[in-house]
This record gives structure tokens, C-alpha cells and sequence, in this order.
């Protein structure tokens, strides 16, 4: 892939923007409907309580248009790119922190490239292993996977107040060869489940899953989740049918997640 050069960005107008995301994703939760509750010291969460929303399409359209045209091309290598790089983890960390959408922000050691640490991060639905695990993952690092990173802090965002059979983590990772140590502490005794989410609003005709379960030493079921093939229509496709394409997908994915992890109904007292 060639690594192209990233143009310099006032710092101010990036952080006011990072900082407006989570702001807004904190309103969402206080106007959502509310479906069912959750508690804090059960998911992974800062030690609050919060109410299941539904998903906010809103919200996406705003992660994908700070990922892809604020924040914009990035790499390990140049000093434009990692600027850009450390943008981007300052973004979807302070989007998912306790202060915004409320979790307990989890890394890994990181590794070094051209003198600096660069870490996958990610977060869990539920402290708990009950029935196995659930990862769903993007890559941070790729250009081009901007708004596949943006809807997993929709999924995010969506998987506050849920309960489930298995513990569903959502992981921004910085390559694939590091994704070993995302799934460090699952238990080689319970089933795993990977969604692999690539490609999402790259085209305007819907998503398709592909891969399944293979036996190993344990059963472990390795999905792909991409966009399908198509063409965005006009140099800001959020203003084109390929973006209603776009929340059609993440709300798919949600679906999946739902049915593959194993949602409980969890009906509110009055």
C-alpha cells in the first residue's frame, strides 16, 4: 500500500472535534428508549448503570466523518501519518473512555515501529465468560477502514445496558498479526466466535458474512463481515444512497452480534 504523506491539521479544530463525538454520544443516552438495564460492575463499565438504546445513526455518521475527514490517511512511518495515528487512538479511546460512553478502556503492550508504541485496544460487554466469547474487530490503522472503525464505536455505543451468554469484547486493532493478543485471556476451555468487520461503507449493496466454524483444538468460528461490492456515487457519500447502505450494515452487524452471542431479554421492573 503506498504511504502517502498526511497534510498538517490546526491541532485545535481536531481536538474540539474529538471532543464533540462523545458529547454527543453522552445526549443519545439520556434521550434513548430503554429496554432493559444493566449494572455497571457487570459489563465492564466504570461502575454505572445504563439503560439499552437503540442503534444511533446519528452518531455513526458522525464517528465516520471524524475518522475519514478530519482525522484522515494515516501510517506508522511518516510523521504526517502518525500524527494522524494518534489522532485517530486519541479519538476512539476518548469516545469509549468512562467519561463518554462509560467503559473500562483495556491494551495490550503495544509494539514499537519507527520509535514509537503503537497498542490494540478494546473493550467487553461483560466481565464474564459464561458460554464462550464473542470478538468483533476493525483495523484502526487503514485508511480505508474509517468508517468500519466508527461503526464498531456504534456497536459499542448499542452494547451498553445488554446482557448476554457470551462476553462480547469490540477490539480496534493496529494490524492483524497482533490480534493474538486481543484474545490473550479467553479460556481454551469455552467456544469463540471472531467477527471480522472490514470494508463497511465502501460500497451500496449491503454486507455479506462469509467464513464459519472449524474444528481445532476447541471450536473457533471465524466470520468475515465486508462490505459488498460498489461504488460510492459522489466525493461525500454520506449524501448518497451508499451511506443509507452504510447504516443498513451496522445495523446487520448488531443483529448478528445479538443473535450470536446469545442476548437475553431482560424485561424492567416498574
Amino acid at each position: 500500500m503506498e504511504i502517502e504523506e498526511t497534510r498538517e491539521k490546526s491541532p485545535w479544530i481536531w481536538k474540539a472535534a474529538i471532543v464533540a463525538l462523545p458529547l454527543g454520544l453522552a445526549v443519545s443516552a439520556i434521550i434513548a428508549v430503554a429496554v432493559k438495564v444493566n449494572k455497571g460492575e457487570q459489563t465492564g463499565m466504570e461502575g454505572v448503570s445504563y439503560r439499552a438504546s437503540e442503534f444511533d445513526a446519528a452518531n455513526l455518521r458522525d464517528a465516520a466523518s471524524k475518522a475519514e475527514d478530519l482525522i484522515g490517511s494515516r501510517n506508522f512511518v511518516t510523521p504526517g501519518g502518525q500524527r494522524s495515528m494518534q489522532q485517530m487512538v486519541s479519538f476512539l479511546t476518548g469516545s469509549l473512555s468512562s467519561i463518554n460512553l462509560g467503559y473500562q478502556v483495556q491494551s495490550d503492550d503495544g509494539a514499537v515501529t519507527q520509535g514509537r508504541v503503537w497498542k490494540n485496544y478494546w473493550i467487553d460487554s461483560s466481565g464474564k465468560q459464561e458460554d464462550g466469547n464473542l470478538l468483533v474487530w476493525a483495523l484502526y490503522s487503514e485508511m480505508d477502514e474509517s468508517a468500519s472503525a466508527a461503526a464498531l464505536l456504534s456497536v459499542a455505543e448499542w452494547l451498553r445496558g445488554r446482557e448476554f451468554n457470551r462476553r462480547v469484547r469490540v477490539a480496534f486493532v493496529r494490524d492483524e498479526e497482533s490480534l493474538a493478543s486481543v484474545t490473550g485471556d479467553f479460556s481454551e476451555k469455552k467456544d469463540e466466535i471472531h467477527f471480522f468487520v472490514t470494508g463497511l461503507g465502501q460500497g451500496s449493496n449491503g454486507i455479506r458474512k462469509t467464513g464459519g466454524p472449524t474444528k481445532a483444538d476447541r471450536e473457533l468460528a471465524f466470520y468475515q463481515f465486508e462490505g459488498k461490492e460498489g461504488t460510492r456515487t459522489a466525493s461525500d457519500w454520506k449524501m448518497t444512497a451508499a451511506w443509507e447502505s452504510f447504516e443498513e450494515q451496522v445495523r446487520e452487524l448488531c443483529e448478528e452480534i445479538s443473535r450470536e452471542a446469545g442476548e437475553k431479554v431482560v424485561f424492567q421492573g416498574s
